[in-house]
């Protein structure tokens, strides 16, 4: 599980989150640094087990939020949007943005949401649904879990989106969806 900045900040994102605890903080005695005045030097504690991860707001002055309700100590998943203070952040499979970032570098992904008003032509429903899911980071497996469906079926859907939109890979067809966006 990775958590990942969805949009440019200071610090030290992307960042595998393996089992441990992980203070998020804007000074750099916090193990996750966001350099951004919304947060508190100790803002909140992430436990991450083999199979779960908690979020734990530390009495910060502007709050920790998992998918915009305040949290003072709740759940996270892959696709989740934690924002503390004023710093949007998602835990996804993979770090989606430059990799080798630089303390002190703006890590930067393209904010991408399902909700999204750029449609591909062509697709079927359950196509859009799996696209937005892609879009959000989530894997196959995930995809699946969250649809309530078979990694197969997923897979399926994701090849004929593929053919539909013209690419052949994930990193393409995200390319494709923000250059879109941008239109």
């Amino acid at each position: 599980m990775w958590l990942i900045s969805a949009f440019p900040v200071a610090g030290n994102l992307p960042l595998r989150l393996e089992p441990g605890e992980y203070i998020v903080g804007r000074t750099t005695d916090a193990d996750i640094v966001l350099k951004d005045r919304t947060l508190s030097r100790r803002h909140a504690r992430l436990i991450r087990s083999a199979r779960s991860l908690i979020v734990e707001d530390l009495n910060s002055l502007n709050g920790t939020f998992v998918n915009g309700e305040r949290a003072t100590r709740s759940s996270g998943d892959i696709g989740d949007e934690i924002r503390f203070g004023g710093v949007m952040c998602r835990l996804a499979v993979s770090p989606l943005s430059p990799s080798g970032v630089l303390d002190g570098e703006s890590t930067l992904l393209t904010r991408i949401s399902a909700d999204s008003t750029v449609e591909f032509e062509g697709l079927t429903p359950a196509q859009h649904e799996v696209l937005g899911l892609v879009l959000q980071g989530l894997d196959e497996t995930a995809i699946a879990k969250r649809l309530n469906r078979s990694a197969h079926t997923v897979h399926t859907h994701l090849k004929a989106i593929f053919r539909q939109v013209g690419v052949h890979s994930r990193a393409e067809l995200i390319v494709k969806f923000v250059n879109s966006a941008k239109n």
